[in-house]
């Protein structure tokens, strides 16, 4: 089985990544968060305490980071956009998966974001890293339906 390998994402990795892009993920942020994927990247590195890629055999299969909503408090949003190549390295990219939320949770006790109703692909990954969903409610400027996802940090024993 092929081995991801989890790097650090910079700015210079935009312009090979942004073409490759799913079109799920396109659709969510271009179309109904109104947002340019290049913006939505750059965002993501500047603003992520940790913006990393996933690379498989060469090949990016995602990015992803973990926000903070503020400096003040505790809530993180953790954020993923995957490229074309995921369908190709399904398990390898999936086994790094919960690892890297359960790193997240050690920087947030709460990590809480939204996702397009449409993008059912994406809300069966994150009911199997255990994210909880809210009711599908309005969001972003165009108003579409997205549902609230969210996981708190378990209680230290």
């Amino acid at each position: 089985m092929a081995k991801a390998e989890v790097l650090p994402l910079t700015m210079a990795d935009i312009d090979a990544i942004e073409p490759l892009v799913r079109q799920a993920d396109r659709d969510e942020i271009t179309e109904a968060l109104g947002i340019p994927m290049r913006d939505a990247l750059k965002d993501g590195i500047r603003h992520s305490f940790k913006a990393s890629k996933i690379v498989v055999e060469g090949s990016v299969v995602a990015v992803f980071g973990d926000a903070p909503v503020s400096l003040l408090g505790g809530l993180g949003v953790p954020w993923l956009i995957s490229t074309v190549h995921v369908e190709r390295y399904p398990r390898a990219f999936l086994a790094v998966c919960k690892p890297e939320v359960a790193e997240m949770l050690t920087r947030h006790p709460d990590l809480v974001n939204y996702v397009d109703v449409r993008n059912t692909v994406a809300i069966r990954w994150l009911g199997w890293l255990g994210f909880t969903f809210d009711d599908p409610e309005p969001y972003g400027p165009q108003g579409m339906l997205f549902q609230r996802f969210w996981m708190r940090r378990a209680p230290c024993a």
